[in-house]
């Protein structure tokens, strides 16, 4: 028997849905609630208990950390830097504006800081509010950015086609597609935590880990700090951060 199509559609708009509020439901219930690194590892373990296969997790998840994004972007009282990261728009100062991407762009603070010094920006994100919301104050700059809805994994980052891609506190798992698509002489900046207790394990790295993770691809490191400073995403007045920028030989 087939369902209507109406039916189907509606079905497939509630199922991310309900996928939220059952999570929703088993985290109003733990101890716990502000760890999201440690609340994730243990929703996991009950949904696979629950008999749930791992692509059925990983798909739960993907809806989660959508729905979890646009909550941050949207909420009034940003917990995050809403200013342009300081150590790309450092570096950006003596480069000449070409084709830049923007990983994980959310609210496009840097995005922006770009288009209005001359790059032609594109900035992937798999929160469409958040990206809306850059678009929106792009307008409003009289500035043009493109916007792409799309995991990094899954994003083509062609060969030889970027001068510029920036990835703050993103951690480095785009960076071997993303560095075969700079162009030779091309710039990649990257900022983080310097990894500890709490920090998100997707967003931080070991001491000098930044450095093998890009010598590894063969490409120059420019300059490498591991500083003490307030890092653009956590609510602490201070902390401790990693920031590379790395060339890609020409």
């Amino acid at each position: 028997m087939f369902l209507p199509l109406v039916v189907l559609l509606f079905l497939q708009a509630a199922a991310p849905a309900e996928t939220v509020k059952s999570y929703l439901e088993w985290r109003s219930q733990q101890a716990d609630q502000t760890n999201t690194r440690i609340l994730y590892a243990k929703y996991r373990e009950h949904l696979r208990q629950k008999g749930l296969s791992q692509a059925e997790i990983a798909d739960a998840f993907r809806v989660i950390d959508i729905e979890r994004w646009d909550t941050i972007y949207t909420n009034p009282t940003p917990i995050f830097n809403t200013a342009p990261n300081a150590f790309m728009v450092e570096v950006v100062k003596g480069l000449k504006p070409g084709l830049a991407l923007d990983i994980g762009m959310g609210q496009g603070r840097n995005s922006l800081h770009l288009a209005r010094n001359g790059w032609e920006v594109t900035g992937i994100d798999t929160s469409e509010q958040g990206m809306e919301i850059a678009r929106k104050s792009a307008a409003a700059a009289g500035v043009k950015i493109a916007t792409i809805n799309i995991p990094m994994e899954e994003f083509d980052y062609g060969v030889g086609k970027w001068d510029l891609i920036v990835a703050t506190y993103e951690g480095a798992g785009w960076r071997e597609k993303a560095v075969q698509g700079l162009k030779p002489g091309g710039v990649v900046i990257v900022e983080g935590f310097l990894r500890g207790r709490g920090t998100p394990s997707g967003a931080s790295f070991s001491p000098n880990e930044l450095v093998k993770l890009f010598l590894d691809l063969n490409l120059r490191i420019l300059r490498y700090e591991d500083v003490a400073g307030k890092p653009d995403w956590s609510p602490e007045p201070t902390g401790r951060v990693v920031r590379l920028c790395a060339q890609k030989p020409e």
